[in-house]
């Protein structure tokens, strides 16, 4: 049966950034970045994003036993306490209560940050969808349909040309930035080519995971990376029509950089997909240069063969925590305390308290899927009346 527990989260936390770390060194790497292309480097995204969006254990996975330096701390963490009567609460309970406040916050301040975007935009642009050259621009690159759905405006609160909205999209274009039509063209060319390949969506997705993630730094990380990857792919699309189509494309994208520093900026995270973003603009350039080489195979299969590994390695197995040391042993589907004096208390909440008397040791567990024949009391006090009268 497939269900979400500590452990299983405990092990989608550490695959995840595992892969997390994986591709951030990719990305400091401009040659590897180019050997292997943006295309398999996106692909690693993905299954790190799908790992990330299944944090569940599945029947077949295989118990791993963490050793006593690891399971000790974890089991402290889990371990319930009884703070009120009949109210039982561990470390673990109030971090995933901080963990789901954190996510809620978090979500209700990226939809607000969008709406509040939009108000701005609203009252500090200017309409030019009808005016020339962008109605000419927009009847060359937009099918009728997309065209209804699409708006330009002129704003000094972009020092790039960057598109909006989901079902809607907005283009907002720099004011006052003296462009040619050929460098107008370019940037209206780009940001369609996004909204059209519904990538103002996948970002907008990947926001709301990292929304729910909002404590982790590798899962900001990983959203920025998605964001030079969909630049990347857009980069390729029209460079490949040809050298004069590249060469007036990279003069676009320098001109679009040299804009004013001291204009208030609204580009972020959650604004939409920008023409340009500096610190990602090397490696774009870096990518460019290189298209018409080789990828490397050896390397690009090594590479997937690890992330693929990784992913599946964490569902088939799954690291369980135990503070019984040396008198456990592992069956292949449960766990046996090698002690006769073992037995369990149902407690009135649906969890379990486990005894070990010989040992001096009790734990609260949610259920008793480990503990295969232990024998069940409904309190202390029944287990003492069964032993001094068998």
């Amino acid at each position: 049966m497939i269900h979400f527990s500590f452990s299983s989260m405990l092990m989608t936390i550490l695959v995840s950034n595992l892969l997390l770390v994986f591709i951030s060194l990719l990305f400091r790497n401009n040659d590897v970045l180019a050997k292997i292309g943006f295309r398999l480097t996106a692909i690693f995204c993905i299954i790190t994003l799908v790992r990330l969006l299944l944090p569940f254990e599945f029947p077949f996975a295989k118990t791993l036993i963490l050793p006593g330096i690891v399971s000790n701390p974890l089991s402290a963490l889990r371990h319930r306490h009884n703070v009120l009567p009949n109210v039982w609460i561990s470390v673990w309970n109030i971090i995933g209560m901080i963990w789901l406040i954190g996510s809620i916050c978090s979500l209700i301040c990226l939809f607000y940050n969008n709406w509040k975007l939009k108000m701005l935009i609203r009252t500090n642009s200017r309409d030019v969808t009808t005016q020339e050259p962008y109605i000419s621009i927009l009847n060359e690159l937009c099918t009728e349909k997309q065209r209804k759905r699409i708006r330009l405006r002129t704003t000094k609160f972009v020092n790039v040309p960057m598109v909006m909205g989901l079902r809607n999209a907005f283009i907002l274009i720099p004011a006052d930035i003296d462009s040619s039509d050929k460098e107008v063209m370019f940037a209206l060319r780009h940001e369609i080519y996004h909204y059209v390949h519904h990538d103002l969506w996948l970002k907008f997705a990947v926001n709301c995971l990292v929304a729910a993630y909002w404590w982790n730094p590798f899962a900001h990380l990983l959203s920025r990376q998605i964001g030079v990857l969909l630049e990347m792919r857009v980069d390729d699309s029209i460079i490949s029509e040809g050298k004069d189509t590249t060469i007036g494309y990279l003069a676009c994208m320098v001109h679009y950089m040299g804009g004013d520093p001291d204009r208030d900026d609204i580009s972020s995270p959650y604004a939409g997909l920008a023409f340009k973003r500096k610190s990602s603009l090397s490696r774009r350039f870096h990518m460019i240069e290189n298209r018409g080489h080789k990828h490397d195979y050896l390397l690009s299969t090594v590479m997937l063969l690890i992330m693929v590994s990784l992913y599946i390695g964490s569902y088939l197995f799954i690291f369980e925590n135990s503070t019984y040391g040396q008198e456990i042993c592992e069956s292949d589907t449960f766990i046996t305390p090698r002690d006769d004096e073992c037995f369990a208390v149902q407690n009135g909440n649906g969890t379990y308290t486990i005894y070990i008397l010989s040992l001096g040791i009790n734990e609260t567990v949610n259920s008793l899927e480990h503990y295969e024949g232990i024998k069940i009391y409904s309190s202390k006090e029944e287990y003492n009346e069964t032993i001094q009268n068998p």
